[in-house]
């Protein structure tokens, strides 16, 4: 009688421990796909703030042989 109750209770256990892992599996998928949009947008953001470093570059560059 009793190991009826102890297998009832492992299933029942077993059951929620799948519920509580595909949650678990959820939002680190989710996690996942967020960290990977804002390392995206830093990527994007960095090569910006670089092309713009070169043009002051060239710009200055450009200024000095001007003047002289």
């Amino acid at each position: 009688m009793f190991y009826e109750l102890s297998i009832v209770l492992v299933v029942i256990g077993i059951a929620v421990l799948g519920i509580l892992g595909t949650r678990v599996a959820r939002l680190l998928r989710g996690y996942g796909d967020t960290a990977s949009m804002v390392s995206t947008s830093t990527r994007d953001h960095l090569g910006l703030l670089r092309a713009r470093w070169a043009a002051l570059r060239v710009a200055v560059g450009g200024r000095r042989r001007r003047t002289h």
